[in-house]
């Protein structure tokens, strides 16, 4: 026990002389004073600017084509044929596959048969027209007009001896049977040129009429006939050509899903083209944000995937109305696709704009500093270093707004800020953004 506290105190004793040897070497020694001179610590240092700057949000989106085609066949049939393979590059136009139809082939060769019956019958039907009012009707129509002739002169001579004999008889120079005979005579020329009127007049009025009416519907039913087998021919051949499926624009195949042999539908859509080389990107974006951009506006947008430099895309359209689930409002952003580097389904980092401030004061974003007491830069004046606290604003790149604290034009440390105290004695190096 004696042993123990004898130790105990021997420790402390030890611990007490090496503590006066310490202070004692510290007043005595050959260490700086309160009053020695310190030395200027280099810095540089950049003046606070004024200008503009903006605020930007990131949103994020899925590259998609600029238009995307479902190619699917008008017909169903078996595929005799398909060209173009995927990533192929096709043009509009150009004959995708070919879908086989015997039904349809064989209907256009009865078609055609039937079609030149059709124009046998026509024309068979115009010749009966024309003879309708050809020779045979001009030939009874000679008759028709001669019989009339001769009636009418009959009916003349007749009358002028009828006449004579009406004087002679009242001058008592001829009598009563040969005055009878005269007006027998007259009365029976002028029935015959009655009748002979009546029967031209029917002729031409009604036998002519109904010769010429049968013979049009005639030509009608033929004509008719023939432009219902000529439709039907001209859709049966419109159908065979639905057989070959043409691209239906300039692009890339995205998919092809078929093989020859294969039986094809109007549901199915064996070809899928897409055209990229514009590309779109849709950016769900906030109501805060949505007044900020309009149509036309370009902004930066970054595709990691294919390269670390942005591209500048365009704002194609914005949705009138937000998204009735997420409360968004959709934005396309389009990009002109040069060798079409980017694809569908990559990830695409759109910057739009929230905020902007004019005419501000800025520093570089590295000379703000902040500690318990908050942010904070130093200023040099008279080659001394002043801890200036600063309330900041937007920050953009490496360049951030001052709102308050230092004023345009006065020297702001850049580097060497770190090494820096309140009233600090500096030397300045250089200026600039270091």
């Amino acid at each position: 026990m004696l042993y123990k506290r004898s130790q105990r105190l021997g420790i402390l004793s030890c611990l007490i002389l090496t503590v006066l040897i310490f202070a004692f070497s510290a007043c005595s020694g050959p260490g700086k004073s309160n009053n020695a001179v310190t030395e200027p610590i280099s810095v540089y240092v950049m003046p606070a600017s004024r200008g503009n700057i903006d605020s930007r949000i990131l949103y994020t989106g899925i590259v998609m084509p600029e238009k995307t085609a479902y190619v699917s066949p008008v017909i169903s049939g078996k595929v005799s044929d398909s060209f173009f393979e995927v990533g192929g590059r096709v043009k509009k136009g150009d004959l995708l596959f070919i879908v086989e139809n015997e039904e349809i082939e064989d209907n256009i060769r009865i078609l055609e048969e039937q079609m030149k019956a059709a124009e046998a019958g026509m024309a068979l039907a115009e010749a009966g027209a024309v003879a309708a009012m050809g020779s045979g009707f001009e030939s009874q129509k000679l008759q028709y007009e001669s019989a009339l002739k001769t009636a009418e002169y009959n009916y003349v001579a007749a009358k002028k001896l009828y006449d004579s004999c009406c004087l002679l008889y009242e001058a008592k120079k001829i009598d009563a049977l040969e005055y009878g005979k005269a007006r027998n005579q007259f009365e029976q020329a002028e029935n015959a040129l009655e009748t002979a009127r009546r029967s031209y007049e029917l002729f031409m009025e009604h036998v002519s009429r109904d010769t010429a009416r049968s013979a049009n519907e005639q030509l009608k039913q033929a004509t008719a006939s023939y432009d219902a087998i000529k439709l039907q021919l001209e859709s049966a051949r419109k159908k065979l050509e639905y057989a070959k499926v043409t691209s239906p624009m300039d692009g890339i195949i995205a998919v092809k899903d078929l093989t020859e042999g294969a039986l094809v539908s109007n549901t199915m859509a064996p070809y899928v083209i897409i055209d990229i080389d514009r590309v779109r990107i849709s950016v769900p974006v906030t109501e805060n944000v949505i007044g900020r951009i309009k149509k036309g506006d370009m902004l930066e947008v970054s595709v990691p995937a294919v390269n670390k430099e942005p591209f500048t895309g365009e704002v194609m359209t914005i949705s009138p109305a937000p998204d009735p689930e997420t409360l968004t409002y959709n934005v396309s952003v389009g990009i002109l696709n040069e060798n079409n580097l980017i694809k569908p389904g990559m990830t695409a980092k759109v910057l739009i704009p929230s905020e902007q401030r004019e005419n501000v004061v800025l520093v570089p974003l590295g000379s703000v500093m902040s500690d318990s007491s908050g942010e904070f830069v130093f200023i040099v004046e008279n080659d001394t270093a002043r801890k200036r606290p600063v309330s900041t604003g937007i920050v953009k790149d490496d360049m951030v707004e001052i709102i308050s604290g230092i004023n345009e034009g006065e020297m702001v440390v850049v580097k060497g800020q770190q090494f820096l105290d309140h009233d600090s004695p500096v030397k300045i190096t250089g200026e600039g953004r270091k």
